[in-house]
């Protein structure tokens, strides 16, 4: 068995951020960097301790080089960096299924943590076949596009109904309640990593009903942007773009591995 793990840095216990800032540039991101750390530690040892011969982790928060990857499980593989062609990067249809460890709901949910979808000054939504969806559902897509699951995901509670009502099937651990963007009635991070441990095991006693995210083809995607200038410079980057007003960009896409952030 092999496995990816995607691992952000919004969702991990006790991680707020700071008002009228990114994650990444708030006094939090010390600590969301090592807590996101320990976070992926356990869910990497459940995989381990399960049977797995394989486990990749996919630091994807901002530049992809947050992680203080010399704590991680020394059989981890660690894909790193800014890039890649696609999410997931280097997953391919023999690995069992990906995981998910400190994702955050999408942009507009409110009471949610540090609630964006890819990034908090750009994006107002992006719909796929008339449905907003976060990078929780866009990112399990491009894994389901290779028919490979998302078994799993840590996030705050909002994170987790999000991904509960796209993919019923999948376990969760609220590793937070959301009380604003930027308060939190939080569990202690020892508890919370002693939970995902065991919340990964549950998800591999489950395999056989776990089902890759998938939505009809061709895929109408439309990215909803916060400026207009933003709307400008992307669509004259993305091929076949089409301008729906001011703000909003419409293309079609033929498989979720075309899709680009």
């Amino acid at each position: 068995m092999q496995f990816m793990i995607g691992v952000d840095c919004d969702g991990p216990a006790c991680v707020v951020g700071n008002p009228g800032h990114a994650l990444s540039n708030s006094r939090d991101m010390p600590f969301a960097r090592e807590q996101a750390t320990r976070e992926t530690d356990a869910a990497a040892r459940a995989l381990f301790d399960a049977g797995a011969e394989r486990v990749v982790v996919w630091d994807n928060h901002g530049m992809g080089s947050n992680l203080v990857f010399n704590r991680l499980d020394r059989r981890c593989e660690i894909m790193l960096g800014s890039g890649f062609k696609q999410r997931f990067p280097g997953l391919d249809e023999t690995f069992t299924a990906v995981l998910m460890i400190g994702y955050h709901a999408m942009e507009g949910t409110e009471n949610a943590i540090l609630a964006h979808t890819y990034s908090p000054d750009a994006y107002r939504a992006i719909r796929v076949n008339g449905q907003a969806l976060g990078e929780i559902e866009l990112d399990a897509s491009v894994a389901g596009a290779m028919n490979v699951p998302l078994i799993f995901l840590a996030s705050d509670d909002y994170g987790c109904a999000e991904a509960h009502h796209y993919m019923p099937w999948i376990e969760t651990v609220a590793t937070k309640q959301g009380l604003g963007r930027n308060c939190a009635f939080s569990k202690h991070p020892a508890i919370a990593e002693d939970e995902i441990y065991a919340g990964v095991q549950r998800a591999l006693t489950r395999l056989e009903e776990m089902q890759p995210l998938s939505f009809a083809r061709p895929l109408q995607v439309e990215i909803e942007f916060k400026k207009t200038l933003q709307c400008l410079k992307a669509g004259f980057r993305r091929k076949n773009a089409r301008f729906a007003g001011a703000k909003t960009l419409r293309l079609t896409l033929q498989s979720m591995l075309d899709w680009r952030c």
